[in-house]
């Protein structure tokens, strides 16, 4: 089969959807299909297209058998404003670019933004070709419950678009089973739903040893009990919480804290610990240092914002797994993410913005290392058998090549 894939970040970015729809894409090649991607200009990273690509409109790429057509948009600079030209652009130049691709057999769509499904509806009844839209958070959930989206007319706009993209799309793929439950309430059918949760590569991040691991060497942390944040410094991670607790651990004379990443929070983490010794703040991390990066926690943090994680599980909870180190994780009560660890016995779960929760659970695990340790065992074993590359790689073949046989149907 031929796949079309509409995503506004692809590999070379290193944040966001990227990673795992490069994998995903490169895994359905290996396995002989055809892929074709349609993604923006690198720009995530930074708020600018990079250099080589500035001044064009399309620049054609190949990358370990994928086809890539990446196009223009406009990079903001800050601001809804600024995120809503970006989108809009990005539906503009993409419509214009996925429609030169030929021979598709499906439209596969990675969310945001939710204005691609409009792409992806024209391109179906131009085409004659069915579409999957894949739901990676709950968009324009997600931006309401941060307070980003108020505008009552623009709630209503975004709530009737999302509710005529999952009624246009063929299919429906989500990444649990409260994402479907929140696309049945919308009046999507069960069926219509396909739960593949997200995956991380088990054979490439592996848990490493720390005695002697580069980051730990570098920082002057062998010796020491590590906690570590690392991913996107966004407002929806509510990074004051792990601030706060921080300052309650003072005692520990071993403790030491890793934040590595870039985003709108890190010039408030800058500013309130850049001046203590025990902290250390890194950029993001090149994707080839990732498992020695995590390998050097003796846990891994994955906070989120009161509601957040009814919108998205975070990615960096399986990469924290696979590294077989135990998960923190400040999540909403009967949230995905709660179970996903309760089901794998690999970490603690606490109230999300809980500075004396989050200070208690990192506490009890520094005073008991033998627990972090078995915690942090159950957490590889659980994703090498449940959320391996391999296996989420083969659920998306079989759902995509179920939903073209039935379209031909």
């Amino acid at each position: 089969m031929h796949v079309l894939l509409l995503g506004l970040n692809y590999y070379p970015d290193k944040l966001g959807n990227a990673p795992l729809m490069t994998g995903l894409c490169e895994g359905l090649v290996k396995r002989g299909h055809q892929v074709t991607v349609v993604c923006a200009f690198p720009h995530h990273e930074t708020g600018q297209i990079e250099s080589e690509y500035q001044g064009k409109l399309f620049a054609h790429d190949e990358h370990n058998g994928v086809k890539i057509l990446r196009v223009w948009l406009y990079a903001p600079d800050g601001g809804k404003v600024a995120k809503m030209a970006n989108y809009a652009s990005f539906t503009a130049t993409a419509l214009a670019a996925a429609s030169t691709v030929k021979d598709v057999d499906v439209v596969f769509t990675p969310s945001p933004p939710l204005t691609l499904g409009v792409v992806d509806q024209a391109l179906s009844r131009f085409r004659g070709i069915p579409f999957v839209y894949n739901l990676q958070d709950l968009f324009p959930e997600a931006a309401i419950r941060l307070g980003v989206m108020t505008n009552p007319l623009m709630v209503k706009s975004f709530e009737l678009l999302e509710k005529w993209v999952y009624r246009k799309a063929s299919h429906l793929s989500v990444i649990s089973e409260g994402f479907k439950r929140h696309c049945m309430a919308r009046g999507v059918p069960e069926d219509k739903v396909s739960v593949i949760p997200n995956y991380t590569d088990t054979d490439f991040i592996t848990p490493v040893a720390k005695r002697g691991n580069r980051f730990r060497k570098s920082l002057g942390f062998d010796r020491k009990f590590v906690v570590q944040f690392s991913g996107r410094m966004g407002y929806s991670q509510g990074l004051e919480t792990v601030v706060e607790a921080w300052r309650m651990l003072s005692d520990l004379k071993d403790l030491r804290l890793m934040l590595v990443g870039d985003g709108q929070a890190r010039p408030m983490l800058e500013h309130e610990l850049s001046s203590d010794p025990r902290v250390a703040l890194l950029p993001t991390q090149d994707r080839e240092l990732l498992p020695d990066l995590l390998g050097a926690a003796d846990v891994g943090l994955a906070p989120l914002r009161h509601g957040m994680a009814g919108t998205s599980v975070p990615c960096k909870i399986f990469g924290i797994m696979a590294a077989g180190r135990p998960v923190i994780a400040a999540v909403d009560a009967g949230s995905d993410a709660e179970e996903l660890i309760e089901k794998a016995q690999c970490g603690r779960v606490i109230g999300p913005e809980d500075p004396a929760a989050l200070a208690k659970a990192i506490r009890t695990l520094y005073g008991d290392r033998k627990s972090a340790v078995k915690l942090g065992r159950n957490g590889r074993k659980y994703v090498e058998v449940v959320h391996s590359h391999d296996v989420t790689v083969d659920q998306y073949e079989q759902m995509l090549s179920d939903v073209i046989r039935r379209h031909k149907d």
